[in-house]
């Protein structure tokens, strides 16, 4: 995670030079101190092995291929004259266990243009959307198997 941190601070800084690594190792490991509790729960971890980061690629694949539709379809909303918005707010139930894919799964909804997660609680997530139909379509996703399946964890991974 620290090495993580440090590379992006270095990709966000445009000029690399002794004051600026220090600077960002201290930002990284004071973020990697203070939030250790939370991605560091042994309840939380995932067991890493070839099969669990191929299932986090897949995610990423299923997420991009989600946000180019989404952008698509509000596309075609916004460009049409009739404007056929639905909006509203649907809760949807969020069947993951551990409280970072919970927060993965909310923050991937977001991204996906035309809705936006409002409130999690355990077990369900309100999500606010240009159209319902497409939020109540959110349970049995693709998405929502992606994020099932990374957190699944068989004896032999």
């Amino acid at each position: 995670m620290l090495i993580l941190l440090l590379l992006f601070w270095f990709i966000l800084s445009f000029e690399v030079n002794f004051y600026i690594a220090i600077i960002g190792l201290l930002v990284s490991l004071m973020v990697v101190f203070f939030n250790y509790d939370l991605i560091f729960n042994k309840n939380e971890i995932t067991k890493l092995t070839i099969r669990t980061i191929m299932r986090f690629f897949v995610l990423i694949f299923i997420l991009l291929y989600n946000i180019v539709v989404s952008n698509i379809e509000v596309a075609k909303i916004v460009l049409s004259k009739k404007m056929p918005i639905d909006p509203g707010f649907v809760t949807i139930k969020n069947k993951l266990n551990k409280e970072f894919n919970q927060a993965l799964y909310a923050n991937s909804i977001t991204l996906t243009p035309g809705t936006l997660t409002v409130d999690m609680n355990h077990g369900e997530i309100v999500v606010h959307g240009l159209l319902r139909q497409h939020v109540k379509d959110l349970e049995g996703s693709r998405l929502e198997k992606a994020f099932l399946d990374l957190e699944k964890v068989k004896k032999n991974d």
